[in-house]
């Protein structure tokens, strides 16, 4: 048989602070790789000094490039030749075991992505308090399945449907990802810090998951995602649905599965929603003001009682498209 190869990539920029804990981590389990590929955007906090003089691989490519979150990961993943990818972001550290468990997963079921919930812990690798930080919604939906394999029109529903606020990824630290397909699909570099959760709505459509239902590994929350809040991030994730959405439809037949998608209706809630709050914040309100916000909030509670009849239809259908298509990995 045909041994399993890894390639590990470990993005870094200042993370001095981060960086020394991060390698024992992987110093735990580095035999597992075959390559460890270091990308650095020319740190000047000593963290790249410290890789040198602690990180050890017989297979090691250190690179150094210029500044840019994305493009950082994009050229160490096009730099690898491994059947499985491992991105191993600064604080955010991995147990052995799930490493091998998510290799094995992965190669049991001939996944795409292999994926798993994480431990959200501050900086000092203390567990993070704030519930804004969770993992996404489909491991509570799926829990009692175990671990399971999602086809790509049901990775594709799941995605847009509870992108906000985590994404179904997660922390891409927590998650496998297999070779080829990773290389063939960039990540994305116009959305500042959120091209992993755009990844994810791009190619969702071609994406075959198994879910891991275990967790094995930690998010370290940054001050600067504390600072982001869940608002801005939204805002950010209705910008990348309203253009991947367009992109991930060409590739999916929602007619096999009767699973559809209602965004162009939740885009006219949210406005709609939008329009009553400005006519309820004016000072002054006359006849013809009052007739606008009747409409608007007659139009609301229509869209909003027809997408929870869609909801629930929706979640049935993938529901029983998910039992069609599951293997019985437990």
């Amino acid at each position: 048989m045909k041994k399993v190869s890894l390639s590990v990539i470990i993005p870094t920029y200042n993370c001095i602070d981060l960086i020394d804990r991060h390698i024992d981590n992987a110093m735990s389990w580095a035999d597992l790789a075959d390559e460890i590929i270091v990308v650095d955007s020319r740190s000047n906090d000593g963290t790249f000094e410290l890789i040198k003089q602690k990180l050890h691989h017989p297979n090691l490519r250190l690179i150094q490039r210029d500044r840019g979150l994305y493009e950082s990961w994009n050229e160490g993943i096009a730099a690898t030749t491994g059947d499985w990818v491992y991105i191993s972001t600064a604080g955010d550290t991995i147990e052995r075991a799930h490493l091998i468990k998510l290799m094995h997963m992965g190669e049991t079921t001939q996944a795409d992505v292999v994926i798993s919930p994480f431990k959200p812990v501050n900086e000092m690798g203390n567990p993070y308090p704030e519930s804004g930080f969770t993992n996404a919604v489909i491991y509570k939906q799926l829990y009692h399945l175990g671990s399971c394999v999602i086809e790509p029109p049901a990775t594709f529903c799941f995605a847009f449907q509870n992108s906000k606020p985590n994404a179904l990824l997660g922390s891409c630290a927590s998650d496998l990802f297999r070779g080829e397909f990773l290389r063939a699909r960039p990540f994305p570099t116009n959305y500042s810090t959120h091209g992993d959760t755009a990844w994810t709505l791009r190619y969702s459509s071609e994406m075959r998951i198994c879910l891991v239902p275990i967790s094995g590994s930690v998010f370290c929350i940054h001050p600067k995602h504390a600072n982001d809040g869940i608002f801005n991030m939204g805002k950010v994730l209705d910008k990348i649905i309203r253009v991947e959405l367009i992109n991930a439809q060409k590739s999916i037949n929602a007619e096999s599965t009767g699973i559809r998608l209602n965004e162009d209706k939740i885009f006219k809630l949210r406005k709609t929603q939008s329009c009553r709050r400005k006519l309820r914040r004016r000072g002054k309100v006359n006849k013809n003001i009052l007739g606008k916000w009747i409409i608007f909030t007659l139009k609301y509670f229509y869209l909003k009682i027809y997408l929870t009849i869609c909801n629930i239809t929706q979640k049935r259908r993938l529901n029983n498209y998910i039992f069609s298509v599951l293997y019985d990995l437990n």
